[in-house]
């Protein structure tokens, strides 16, 4: 089962994650409209990786954020990925990717979720749809 912590951190991470990707493929982008709906998605990201920090915080929890591994790993096969292929619709494509990983984890850990504090439910239900309004967002740019 996961608790209020433990959903927080998902949160974080996720949240630290759809920055990653999305600052990974910016500078590959050469559609101002595709560039700017992923800034959009950076702005939801940031709110929501600091709202679940400043929660954490609150609870007095360190932060579990994402290893300097994983953000290398990720730069380096966006970099390899886009040297095959850096249209706009391969990008959507690869955010996509991105988000339907963030939705299943997210869905997992709501799933498991057995705390009871509405603030933490509430922003697990507000990054799962985020993930999934990205989804749809992308999807427009195939």
């Amino acid at each position: 089962m996961t608790n209020d912590i433990e959903m927080l951190n998902c949160v974080l991470q996720n949240a630290e994650m759809g920055c990653q990707g999305i600052t990974s493929v910016r500078k590959s982008l050469k559609d101002s409209k595709v560039d700017g709906v992923l800034c959009e998605h950076l702005i939801k990201y940031g709110k929501l990786y600091h709202c679940a920090n400043k929660m954490l915080q609150n609870r007095g929890a360190k932060p579990h954020r994402v290893s300097n591994m994983t953000k290398t790993m990720t730069r380096y096969a966006a970099q390899r990925d886009l040297k095959r292929d850096s249209s706009s619709s391969h990008i959507a494509e690869m955010m996509i990717k991105g988000n339907t990983m963030g939705v299943n984890k997210m869905s997992r850990k709501i799933r498991e979720y057995n705390g009871n504090d509405p603030h933490v439910s509430l922003l697990a239900k507000r990054m799962l749809e985020t993930e999934e309004e990205n989804i749809k967002e992308m999807s427009a740019f195939l």
